[in-house]
């Protein structure tokens, strides 16, 4: 998925710089404990140059993620690497460590998949 930095994501007028690193992260088994169940780490899976954008409250609300939680969008190139991401994967952007909670072709824009993200804010009591 490593792409260069800053190419612009879509055809049209609007132009998207993808200027921040984005590190796709899967689960994977580590070793087994003393009763032989696995313990888990995870490795990184790929990374990919992402335009971020905050999502709305009318967006997390449709999502059903609203509350004491973030929530961004993550568009990237659209790739096989990128559509071999699975929800139960995540995200490191922006110096933090999302969860993914959706994803999929971009609605609007030809070429861009769009992952969305979210995670507790900071000081929220879960």
């Amino acid at each position: 998925m490593a792409q260069t930095q800053g190419a612009p994501l879509s055809r049209g007028r609007e132009v998207i710089l993808r200027d921040r690193l984005a590190v796709f992260e899967g689960r994977s088994e580590a070793g087994r404990t003393a009763l032989n169940e696995p313990t888990y780490q995870w490795a990184e899976i790929g990374r990919s140059w992402a335009a971020v954008e905050p999502l709305g409250a009318q967006e997390q609300v449709a999502l059903q993620i609203e509350g004491l939680v973030e929530a961004l969008r993550v568009l990237v190139l659209d790739t096989p690497q990128a559509r071999a991401i699975t929800l139960a994967d995540r995200l490191q952007v922006l110096g933090e460590t999302w969860d993914l909670v959706g994803k999929g072709p971009h609605a609007a824009r030809r070429g861009v998949f769009a992952f969305t993200a979210a995670r507790a804010r900071p000081g929220a009591s879960s």
